[in-house]
């Protein structure tokens, strides 16, 4: 069974006061905390075995499993409030089955966890991360060195990361302890590069709904779009 790491260790404060108060994926969404809609979408799809990467608020984190009525087996780590996501990665790497997923513990997609998993396995990616195009509201210009226009593209399709990857856990005790101890999100985007460079990298195409939020406008959205996100989506049930 592949185990999911669910990162809940920052502070999310783009979204101060209510932050301020309770971490970030404890924030509620039709009447039940974001955490517990991302995990109860895991265990309806099978998988059902958790890390739980805790840092600012751990407490609160823990409290909220240890009352919550999740069909789940948890285990935490945590590496403190300041810790970027390729450390909380790495300090968790003797909890990790041989793949893991990663999810950010605040935001929701519905994926296709075996189609995502099955994909992984038959390539030689050590990382497939999800992708979803987004178009962009305005015209892409290239421009060289001295300043003149080389091409230019109205309003392209390009592609994001939406905040999920599956990894080869043994892939963390390859990694230089400079990049691993990056503050914040730096450290995961140079892992990204390098696994690039070397064609390690794939991507898993989404282009479903999602649920996230940073400022208390995007909250606000997102408690509307929630009801939506179930109506649209389809169980998919995992290995």
């Amino acid at each position: 069974m592949v185990k999911v790491v669910v990162l809940c260790g920052g502070r999310g404060s783009r979204l101060s006061p209510l932050t301020d108060r309770i971490p970030k994926p404890l924030v509620t969404l039709n009447g039940k905390p974001l955490l517990f809609h991302l995990v109860d979408s895991y265990v309806k799809k099978g998988f059902r075995e958790f890390i739980i990467c805790t840092g600012y608020r751990a407490d609160m984190i823990k409290e909220f499993f240890e009352s919550s009525c999740l069909d789940a087996n948890v285990e935490f780590s945590d590496s403190g409030e300041t810790a970027g996501i390729l450390e909380r990665l790495y300090n968790a790497r003797e909890l990790m089955t041989e793949q893991v997923f990663v999810a950010y513990g605040d935001t929701l997609i519905n994926l296709d966890l075996k189609a995502m998993l099955a994909g992984h396995r038959n390539s030689e990616a050590k990382v497939t991360i999800t992708t979803a195009n987004v178009r962009s509201p305005f015209g892409l210009v290239g421009v060289d060195k001295d300043g003149w226009v080389t091409s230019f593209e109205e309003k392209p399709l390009q592609s994001f990361y939406v905040g999920h990857l599956i990894m080869e856990s043994s892939l963390l005790m390859q990694i230089p302890s400079n990049l691993i101890h990056k503050a914040d999100g730096d450290g995961l985007v140079g892992l990204f590069s390098w696994l690039s460079y070397n064609r390690f990298l794939r991507t898993m195409p989404y282009d479903g709904p999602q649920i996230t939020f940073n400022t208390q406008q995007e909250l606000n959205q997102a408690e509307q779009d929630i009801v939506t996100f179930f109506t649209q989506t389809e169980e998919v049930v995992g290995p």
